[in-house]
């Protein structure tokens, strides 16, 4: 607003700087979440990861909502993937009387955990013109995410208490 406002850019660049399948993606994604919740889908997801995941603490509940979500954002876009599996994550988190907040903020920090492939913009920008090879994503994306997902989940429990 304050570019348009000191008439920087038009109103006409504005719109046209807008990527607007990343905007028609996040509301069918929005949507996809909403009739996640209203199906019952999510609940029913949710109550798989208990089942499976709950026997091991919550720090692995933890790491699981973390990796599905980081193997999700690489083919797709952080916002989708965070859209997809952020209800299942609340109402997990709602079922072991946990903190849901602190379950959006992991799996929210997740999904930006796109360094294995090359398929999220700003590696796509290197990518070319760098001459690197998906199998150099893969190569320095691998450690780069585990350390990341170590930090996650030590700090976001601490900073977001579960309780």
């Amino acid at each position: 607003l304050g570019v348009i406002a000191t008439r920087l850019i038009t109103m006409e660049e504005a719109y046209g700087l807008i990527d607007w399948r990343l905007l028609i993606l996040i509301a069918g994604m929005s949507s996809f979440g909403l009739a996640m919740q209203k199906t019952g889908a999510a609940a029913y997801l949710a109550g798989l990861m208990v089942d499976w995941f709950s026997p091991l603490g919550t720090a692995a509940m933890m790491l699981a909502f973390m990796v599905l979500t980081m193997l999700l954002t690489q083919p797709m876009s952080n916002a989708a993937a965070a859209l997809v599996v952020l209800p299942v994550a609340v109402h997990t988190a709602q079922q072991l009387g946990l903190d849901p907040r602190t379950f959006a903020i992991l799996v929210t920090l997740s999904a930006s955990l796109s360094f294995i492939t090359p398929f999220e913009p700003s590696c796509l920008i290197v990518y070319g013109p760098g001459k690197y090879r998906f199998r150099d994503f893969v190569i320095s994306g691998i450690p780069l995410t585990v350390l990341v997902i170590l930090i996650l989940l030590v700090l976001v429990p601490v900073i977001w208490p579960l309780r």
